[in-house]
């Protein structure tokens, strides 16, 4: 049903409502189950867990727990409106596609880590709602069966690529691996054409906020000189304060980008259709 028509419906004024109440659940639900999870989810492989992850509250529901809430509802909704009257289905899976990639955004952000499990819980996701797509011929997600292989290997290729050039160019890791791990689950769902959309889209989200944090940290840097006679040692902590938020973990932006590709599902698969109507 045509987006404009199902919100002018009683029942899609109930379940674009009810959206906002169940996103606020799931984003409790989100910290509840980040603050659970064993230790050693977020540490890498052999790593002792840190006494801050055994016996410290990891996320707050009043701190992260309130951006969470806010985002967590607008995409519940968009996602609703997008996949509304008769694919039920497809909003139920996509929406704890969602829920799980706001989590893995959280970790990666806070302990630069992808909790493999919550990569396989988005890999299972999209298998089985891609293979629903596919067997119930609704062709919704992907046109041909072998789509979501093709998007495994841009996704999970794309990754590797960028780690092998950071290797080469800067001798260090440009991708972790939990980064290709996620984004070839991620593309089980998106396909073809929808992993480099997406690609793109978590490549400029990433660029802009790279340039707003080096041009942020120069200008605190610029102060912090003049207000202090300590010019060698405030400039050594400003390029200390960039080169940490320079290299921030990718795994948000992935995430961002899926769930951006969800919610705006009819709107990126159009402007990708545009341009390549052009070739």
């Amino acid at each position: 049903m045509p987006i404009i028509d199902y919100i002018q419906t009683t029942g899609g004024i109930i379940w674009t409502a009810a959206c906002v109440p169940v996103g606020i659940f799931f984003s409790w639900l989100a910290v509840f189950i980040i603050n659970k999870i064993p230790a050693s989810w977020l540490c890498d492989y052999g790593e002792t867990p840190s006494d801050e992850l055994l016996y410290q509250k990891r996320v707050s529901f009043k701190k992260e727990g309130v951006i969470l809430s806010v985002l967590m509802c607008i995409s519940f909704v968009l996602c609703r409106i997008q996949f509304n009257f008769g694919f039920d289905i497809y909003f139920i899976v996509l929406s704890l596609i969602i829920f799980t990639s706001m989590m893995i955004a959280v970790c990666d952000i806070k302990y630069m880590i992808i909790p493999d499990q919550f990569t396989a819980a988005v890999a299972v996701l999209s298998a089985a709602l891609s293979a629903y797509d596919i067997i119930r011929g609704f062709r919704i997600l992907h046109v041909y069966w072998w789509s979501p292989l093709v998007g495994i290997a841009i996704g999970g290729g794309a990754m590797l690529i960028i780690d092998f050039l950071g290797m080469k160019l800067y001798k260090k890791d440009g991708m972790g691996f939990g980064d290709v791990k996620l984004f070839a689950a991620a593309g089980i769902l998106t396909g073809i054409v929808g992993t480099v959309c997406t690609l793109v889209i978590s490549l400029v989200t990433a660029t802009v906020f790279f340039i707003v944090i080096i041009a942020v940290s120069k200008v605190r840097a610029k102060k912090s000189n003049s207000a202090q006679t300590e010019n060698l040692e405030n400039t050594e902590a400003a390029d200390d304060e960039i080169s940490l938020k320079s290299h921030l973990a990718f795994g948000p932006y992935i995430a961002m980008a899926l769930m951006i590709y969800i919610v705006l599902f009819d709107v990126v698969n159009y402007l990708a259709g545009l341009y390549l109507d052009l070739f």
